[in-house]
């Protein structure tokens, strides 16, 4: 189909949805919107996967979920859960509860479609019945979706939502077969950025307020947070990685149950910050104190390795829920026990935090693998693994 570009003195409403913004080539179109349009020129992508019920009786419904299947990955999986979390995040939005950013939806028709011209104003031409597809930004185009028809949104906020100005870029008189390209090069020549740099980037997350307060207050880790990478590389400086500091705090807050978060947002709306913060600056600061040799030793110790470091915070789990008046007697009694610890890497930690590679390597695995292995180990005399690493008398670490 080509298309056709006109000048009109007002606008045919019949013929279906004028979407106005800059016409930026033949295919490109770059638009400005609302929920409200956009839920008229777009489906439901849960009504799109294969093998919904929901819409199956809608006219040409089977033919639009064979080209999405084509052009889009599956509403499975981390992209499925992602769409609660995003509805919230829209939400809040638009009440002006937290600031954010929405980033414009790529959506297509392999239709040619008419630009219109009106006074200063140019639209694009959604006819009715035609529906665009998202190529990129359908985790949002769902939230969206969801939100929308939320039962339990208030009215203001629906009406908020639906008039919310968001962007788009519609590419039009594209065929099947670019669509494709078009989904490879926005999803895979992108280049994302690593989970420890997009932490940093959360002002919005309390659990990051409280990590910044304990790397402020606590002289030894001054300058010596990696917050770049995922992993400390062999000759850094650096002691400990941001995520590995930010697990710290998350299961002080929440316990050795806090690994299964990772990077996501942990729920904290019933802890009080200041204690948390407290906490962890005293025990995170206790710990790196009277273990930073063996900490910084990352090549011949595992303190201060991954899961090490997520069930040592969950020790303090037990601090943050005592009296202020106990901690220090507490955790002072942990730290004696944690002197007893032999942290070189060894036969000691086998079967709880790793296992010795085909050419005689200790392997460390993941920290949601082995951390409770590791936490019960470290902290339950009744655990079998707690007789097998607690071998060194009481007596001051190497870095005392």
């Amino acid at each position: 189909m080509t298309t056709t570009t006109t000048t009109a003195t007002e606008l045919d409403l019949s013929a279906g949805s004028y979407v106005k913004g800059i016409k930026l080539n033949e295919t490109t179109f770059l638009a400005a919107t609302s929920f409200q349009q956009l839920r008229t020129i777009t489906r439901d992508p849960d009504v799109l996967q294969p093998g919904s019920k929901r819409g199956s009786d809608e006219p040409g419904i089977e033919a639009e979920r064979a080209i999405h299947e084509l052009i889009q990955r599956a509403m499975a999986g981390n992209k499925k859960s992602n769409v609660p979390r995003y509805a919230r995040y829209i939400e809040e939005l638009v009440r002006g509860e937290s600031p954010g950013v929405l980033p414009p939806i790529d959506l297509w028709s392999p239709q040619g479609l008419d630009v219109v011209t009106v006074g200063p104003t140019t639209y694009i031409l959604v006819p009715n019945g035609e529906h665009l597809l998202a190529i990129d930004g359908e985790t949002q185009l769902a939230a969206h979706h969801q939100l929308g028809r939320a039962a339990t949104v208030d009215p203001t906020t629906r009406s908020l939502h639906q008039k919310f100005p968001l962007a788009a870029v519609i590419h039009h008189n594209v065929p099947t077969k670019v669509a494709r390209q078009y989904f490879h090069d926005l999803n895979i020549l992108a280049v994302r950025p690593n989970t420890s740099l997009g932490l940093a980037m959360d002002t919005q997350d309390p659990v990051m307020q409280v990590v910044g307060d304990v790397e402020s207050s606590i002289d030894l880790l001054e300058g010596r947070v990696e917050k770049m990478l995922r992993q400390l590389p062999k000759k850094s400086t650096k002691i400990v990685t941001l995520q590995g500091l930010r697990q710290m705090v998350v299961n002080i807050a929440k316990g050795i149950s806090g690994v299964q978060y990772g990077a996501r947002p942990a729920p904290v709306n019933d802890i009080d910050l200041r204690e948390l913060t407290r906490v962890a600056i005293d025990w995170i600061g206790l710990y790196f104190q009277t273990f930073e040799t063996e900490i910084a030793d990352r090549e011949s110790h595992l303190a201060g390795n991954g899961p090490v470091l997520a069930a040592v915070g969950a020790m303090g789990h037990d601090l943050l829920r005592m009296g202020e008046a106990e901690r220090a007697t507490a955790s002072a009694r942990m730290i004696r026990e944690l002197r007893r610890v032999d942290w070189s890497k060894g036969e000691q930690w086998l079967g709880i935090a790793g296992n010795y590679t085909s050419t005689g390597v200790f392997s460390v695995k993941g920290t949601k693998e082995v951390a409770y292995a590791v936490f019960n180990a470290l902290s339950d005399v009744q655990n079998s693994g707690y007789a097998q690493i607690h071998t060194l008398p009481t007596e001051p670490s190497l870095g005392s």
